[in-house]
């Protein structure tokens, strides 16, 4: 096991955010977990989850795009965080359009359905969200939905399906070293979690910016 994740990632974050050419927009820090030994032929190894960072994504809060009918639409609305709502009428003339259903794919990071309306969502939506590693979540029974936007507006997923690497957002160039440092911790330890031989089956850990050059993490065995 190794021995801790902060002390050497927070090092690697100060060079990350150091490094290379300023740009003119604000980079995101990106974490790349490379993972050895195991099958992924197996649907048991494969990893799909979703991570509340700690200290959120800093500029670049996840986009959630609600679809619902009538009456949870209509609370929706008084949720600023919801960044779309998409009512059964719309929902339905997505179904055989891929070119608009493989933009809306994309445009969005997390689609929260309600129950009701899974069926049809993963008729008009379902080709397009796998295509880019995304599925549909159906909003839990009795759960505030403020909350659950909240918390969404502030995760990142984790999904190892074909290639044994997970990639993902953790925060941006604008935030310090040491919260950045534990929203990978957090990405890093859930990973580990699915893992038969937890951290045993990391083979390495990179940060990069948006446009820098990846830098490793050098962790110490305990």
């Amino acid at each position: 096991m190794l021995r801790t994740l902060e002390e050497p990632l927070v090092k690697v974050m100060e060079k990350a955010r150091q490094a290379g050419k300023p740009r003119n927009f604000k980079q995101s820090i990106e974490l790349i977990v490379n993972l050895q030994d195991i099958d992924l032929k197996k649907p048991e190894n494969r990893i799909y989850e979703v991570v509340e960072l700690p200290h959120g994504r800093g500029g670049k809060p996840a986009k959630i795009c609600l679809i619902a009918g009538p009456a949870l639409a209509t609370e929706a609305k008084k949720i600023p965080e919801i960044d779309r709502i998409i009512g059964k009428d719309e929902l339905e003339a997505l179904v055989g359009n891929k070119r608009l259903a493989k933009k809306i794919a994309s445009q969005y990071d997390f689609f929260l359905v309600e129950p009701a309306m899974m069926g049809l969502a993963a008729k008009a939506l379902g080709a397009a969200l796998g295509g880019r590693g995304k599925r549909p979540h159906p909003i839990p029974q009795g759960v505030d939905l403020a909350d659950l936007v909240r918390s969404l507006k502030r995760s990142v997923v984790i999904n190892v399906r074909k290639n044994p690497q997970a990639m993902c957002l953790i925060g941006t160039e604008d935030m310090d070293s040491k919260s950045l440092a534990e929203n990978a911790a957090a990405v890093i330890s859930k990973i580990a979690e699915r893992l038969e031989r937890r951290f045993r089956n990391i083979q390495s850990i990179y940060i990069k910016r948006t446009m820098g050059e990846p830098i490793k993490v050098e962790l110490e065995e305990s």
